[in-house]
């Protein structure tokens, strides 16, 4: 799966959950899956549903085929529960905290605020959206991009950013305190994460 750049509510629609925490994605106009037959869901196998609890999570970070599988590799690997480690390397991506620092809408304004520059970790410019964040590092917005990243963050719907994160008031600034856990995690749906792990043990 590459990256993904067509209609973003078209996924909504064809998982049957907010992939974004937006108005236009939590209500969507349409309810039903894309297509002349999408009022009809069939009977999915159980592939089909261990299919569907990983596409949720990866178009939610936006993280490609061959990223997740990375990710769920290095998981295995590590010294603790596959769950618990999964969401440290998902969650501490730089995108995914731009977007919980609510300095953008969606994860795709996030992943373009990076690559684009605007992003400086420990004072230095990042443009790798799938860096991975260590305890500890600062994240802020070179000074030239503040005015852009100011009004993104005004327009932004989301939750308060998680406590794993401490935010400087009336600066762009945050800083990353500890590592992530799975309770920290607000997602806008529930996720199976046993089925995304039969799904990567196949």
């Amino acid at each position: 799966m590459g990256s993904y750049t067509g209609p973003k509510v078209r996924l909504t629609r064809r998982l049957g959950v907010p992939i974004a925490e937006t108005n236009k994605h939590l209500n969507p106009r349409k309810p039903n899956r894309p297509g002349m037959h999408g009022f009809r869901r069939g009977r999915p196998s159980l592939y089909g549903k261990q299919l569907a609890e990983k596409q949720k999570l990866a178009f939610y970070y936006n993280v490609r085929e061959k990223q997740f599988r990375h990710y769920m590799e290095k998981a295995s690997a590590a010294k603790k529960d596959n769950v618990t480690a999964l969401t440290e390397y998902l969650e501490s991506r730089l995108d995914n905290v731009v977007r919980r620092l609510g300095w953008a809408r969606t994860i795709w304004q996030a992943r373009q605020s990076v690559a684009h520059g605007h992003v400086l970790v420990n004072g230095r410019k990042v443009d790798r959206p799938s860096y991975n964040l260590r305890v500890g590092d600062t994240v802020t917005i070179r000074e030239r991009s503040q005015k852009y990243i100011k009004a993104c963050a005004e327009t932004c719907e989301g939750p308060l950013p998680p406590e794993w994160l401490q935010v400087e008031e009336n600066k762009l600034e945050g800083r990353m305190t500890r590592l992530p856990t799975p309770e920290d995690v607000r997602l806008p749906f529930e996720v199976e994460y046993g089925l995304v792990v039969e799904y990567y043990g196949r």
